[in-house]
């Protein structure tokens, strides 16, 4: 997420007032709100004519949130309290959604302005390049990190010649997944250490940034597993 404070990304799309009564909103916990996918917020507000508001983006990349809400206000194509409420709830539940992002669009100016706002054929090629040589960048950097962490391993293999695996068949196998993926989480197996290692691997193998729809799947799938070793042992 940048490094700017989050009300200097977003307030100038913001009247004062409307921040004031969005934050009113967001102090009461009048917000009910969810993540059902990478690209989306949905919230509900709690209150005299409960509204509905969701937050999209159109790949985990965009800069770029359309928000919308069903109340009068947001209808009239303003931004309401409830977008901003929706906001504040979001950079505290679900920051991984707002990262990279700085710009917001209302739904319905999102679909009137396309036409007007196509990009040139030169401006999407540019960018198709800027995101695949970041693609390249972070998998040269992900590659990097995975032979330091092989090279640790096989160092300790030959410092150990006799260890024996202290896991069950399937956790030692996911286990190892990681590790020859770059994470190395034997010696620290927490649900903190498993989700930050899930989190940085789903920025390579995602469909949406140049990974496969069976390499997530991989991923998901190890990742259970160790949660659940971790459960069964009454580890966090």
């Amino acid at each position: 997420m940048s490094t700017q404070p989050f009300e200097k990304i977003w307030e100038s799309f913001f009247k004062p007032e409307v921040r004031s009564a969005g934050q009113i909103l967001f102090n009461k916990k009048s917000v009910t709100s969810s993540q059902p996918s990478d690209t989306e917020v949905l919230a509900f507000i709690k209150g005299a004519g409960s509204c509905k508001v969701t937050l999209k983006s159109n790949s985990m990349q965009s800069k770029i949130i359309i928000a919308d809400c069903n109340c009068p206000i947001s209808k009239k194509g303003r931004f309401c309290k409830h977008i901003w409420a929706t906001m504040l709830q979001a950079e505290t539940k679900h920051p991984d959604f707002l990262e990279e992002k700085n710009e917001i669009s209302k739904k319905e100016q999102a679909a009137d302005s396309k036409p007007k706002t196509e990009k040139s054929q030169a401006q999407k090629a540019t960018q198709e390049a800027y995101a695949a040589k970041q693609a390249e960048y972070r998998k040269a950097q992900y590659q990097k990190q995975k032979a330091r962490l092989k090279e640790q391993k096989d160092s300790k293999k030959k410092s150990k010649p006799n260890n024996e695996p202290i896991f069950p068949i399937e956790v030692q196998t996911s286990l190892t997944y990681f590790a020859e993926n770059g994470f190395s989480l034997e010696e620290d197996l927490n649900s903190e250490t498993i989700s930050q290692a899930k989190k940085k691997l789903a920025r390579i193998f995602h469909p949406d940034i140049g990974g496969s729809h069976e390499e997530i799947l991989e991923l998901n799938n190890h990742s259970e597993v160790l949660i659940r070793f971790l459960k069964s042992t009454g580890s966090n």
